[in-house]
């Protein structure tokens, strides 16, 4: 077992001993001392180790911990809003006594209330809620912190701070080849909670700015479409939340298409196609080096231009029909990317939109899902709300806002 993996266990442990024990007690100190030393191995092996606590996923910096999946301290730490926990190297054994005697006081309270105490933030021991914040330094923020956030139109806020966290994950993946898993969860976790801010779902789809980067706000509004049409077909929670994921992932590739492709105006050269064409792979690989468990993610990310009989692009030698989850964030991309305005066309109005994939049913896009996602644009059109941000994403790294014509290859 990794020291990551040792030292939760033991933090596990002595929360279960301290339960048992008046704090006066003996054995109450002999819990921290066996969960603090375990603390000190894994500092000085890993330092300023921080975790995440996302479902029942258990992640060390960015590494899931594979041995405690399903570990049922991630959800009983979560649901006391400790979600994220990060370390100093300094941290004294006070320190952490302090935590733990914390974090047993909140969940003795859990049954008594719902709100749990104010979050105590130092320098060597930091805990919250896994949250989208802001970019600053180059680093994403993850720790809760208070903040208004501007009503738009009967939703929470204007989803400024998930466009520019999209912004900064598909930035990092293209630098890096590395996906910042906690932060993409976070995305859609918020995302949630907007399209649940009043007693009715609300389906908030970003207006793309002249300066914003377009494959962040696609992003965005094709993972609130997958998630509202997922949950109209009967897919259960969990899967919503999965197919979210997917969907907000499906064009990472795209972070590895040179930029002057991107912003070109005209019309694509057959070798800067093929080019762009390659986004599907990039993009599943760089998913399935960060986790392989993000198979759908990855599956998506692979399929997103294929057709039901399996035809377009990525070429496969053989053809067979797309992952369920590829079939429903297809519809939901091309959607969106019709919304859109380009160079050579303006954008196309929600109906004109939805007629132009009806039409294609059954031969670009999967029928039965066709049907139903026209169904609910149509039946949740008094609840489709287009977020006027109060301000752009600016990242200049990413490009501009061209949309090149291979996104609506079919």
């Amino acid at each position: 077992m990794s020291a990551p993996s040792r030292f939760l266990q033991s933090l596990a442990q002595s929360l279960s001993t301290m339960m048992l024990y008046p704090r006066e007690h003996p054995t109450w100190g002999k819990a921290v001392d066996a969960s603090y030393s375990q603390l000190e191995v894994l500092v000085e092996e890993h330092p300023n180790p921080s975790f995440s606590f996302i479902g029942s996923d258990v992640i060390h910096g960015s590494t899931p911990l594979h041995d405690l999946r399903d570990w049922p301290w991630s959800q009983k730490l979560a649901e006391v809003g400790v979600q994220r926990l990060e370390f100093g190297d300094d941290v004294s054994r006070q320190d952490y006594e302090t935590f733990l005697a914390e974090v047993l006081s909140r969940m003795v309270q859990a049954g008594v209330t719902s709100a749990p105490p104010t979050v105590p933030v130092n320098s060597r021991i930091r805990y919250g809620q896994v949250t989208v914040d802001e970019v600053k330094d180059g680093a994403l923020l993850t720790i809760d912190r208070i903040k208004e956030r501007t009503p738009v139109r009967g939703i929470a806020f204007g989803l400024s701070e998930e466009a520019a966290a999209m912004a900064w994950i598909q930035e990092q993946s293209g630098k890096s080849d590395v996906l910042p898993l906690v932060e993409a969860d976070a995305v859609v976790r918020s995302l949630t909670v907007a399209m649940r801010g009043s007693s009715s779902m609300i389906i908030p789809l970003l207006r793309l700015k002249a300066s914003d980067p377009y494959n962040a706000i696609h992003s965005i509004n094709v993972s609130v479409l997958t998630m509202a049409l997922a949950e109209a077909v009967g897919v259960g929670s969990r899967d919503v939340h999965e197919f979210g994921m997917a969907a907000l992932l499906h064009d990472l590739g795209m972070a590895r298409v040179p930029k002057e492709l991107m912003a070109k105006p005209t019309e694509l050269t057959d070798e800067e196609r093929l080019i762009i064409e390659r986004h599907p792979l990039d993009g599943a690989r760089i998913i399935l080096s960060s986790d392989k468990r993000l198979d759908i993610a990855a599956a998506v990310a692979y399929e997103h231009h294929l057709r039901p009989d399996g035809s377009g692009y990525p070429v496969r030698a053989i053809k067979r029909q797309p992952h369920f989850a590829s079939r429903l964030v297809r519809i939901c991309s091309v959607y969106n990317a019709l919304r859109i305005p380009r160079a050579h066309r303006t954008s196309y109005s929600a109906e004109q939109a939805i007629s132009f994939i009806v039409e294609r049913a059954g031969r670009e896009f999967d029928a039965e899902l066709t049907r139903a996602f026209a169904d609910m644009m149509r039946r949740l059109e008094p609840r489709i709300t287009e977020v006027e941000r109060d301000h752009a994403v600016h990242t200049p790294a990413l490009g501009t806002t061209v949309i090149p014509d291979s996104e609506l290859h079919h």
